[in-house]
């Protein structure tokens, strides 16, 4: 089994689609992991809220926004053109930043709506394109159990960079806006890093 699985993870990372959709929708993950901590430690700060309901509330703005931006996805990107979802992962990156610098609560609500709005034209097209390609190379099985291992080995990296920053006391205002200025920055690479290897196969898959 563990031969399988790696000869998998082998194939599917060697493949530019499947490589993008990997680290894109595991980037993504980890990040809205990471928020969640996040959110217990700016609530009261920020907002001056102390109650448990408020980043609870937040984080269902998140799950909200997610639901109107994959039914956006599904309307307007297909396989073909699943990379049209790199700028929203961009955005989501500059969305959290104003969110971080929000003192209001309506606008915070509002804000995380579109950054869980831009989170789910983000992730649908990936998920969808990781699955065809592993239904062409190693089967959707096997694609989703890398996938899996990858999400949950980004989950861990950052929340432990996270816990790394809170334990050395860098200020919440400063680590919200340093998360979102690195994962956007994280996307445009991976954006400008594929877009340079497809160019150099002519566009051809992998």
């Amino acid at each position: 089994m563990a031969q399988g699985f790696f000869s998998a993870a082998i194939t599917l990372w060697r493949d530019g689609d499947a490589r993008l959709s990997l680290i894109g929708t595991s980037l993504f993950w980890g990040a809205c992991v990471t928020l969640r901590f996040l959110l217990v430690l700016w609530v009261p700060l920020a907002l001056g809220i102390t109650d448990n309901a408020t980043p609870t509330l937040l984080n269902a703005m998140v799950a909200v926004g997610i639901m109107l931006g994959a039914a956006l996805a599904a309307k307007l990107i297909t396989l073909k053109t699943a990379r049209r979802c790199l700028p929203a992962g961009v955005l989501i990156g500059v969305a959290v930043v104003f969110f971080t610098l929000q003192t209001n609560l309506v606008g915070a609500y509002g804000l995380l709506v579109v950054t869980g709005a831009l989170g789910g034209f983000f992730i649908v097209p990936l998920n969808a394109l990781l699955q065809e390609r592993g239904r062409i190379s190693e089967g959707a099985g096997n694609a989703i159990a890398v996938q899996n291992l990858g999400e949950n080995t980004a989950m861990l990296l950052m929340l432990g960079l996270y816990s790394l920053v809170v334990k050395l006391g860098v200020p919440v205002l400063s680590i919200g806006v340093g998360f979102g200025v690195l994962f956007a920055l994280s996307i445009v690479v991976l954006w400008v890093t594929t877009a340079r290897a497809r160019r150099s196969t002519g566009g051809a898959k992998g």
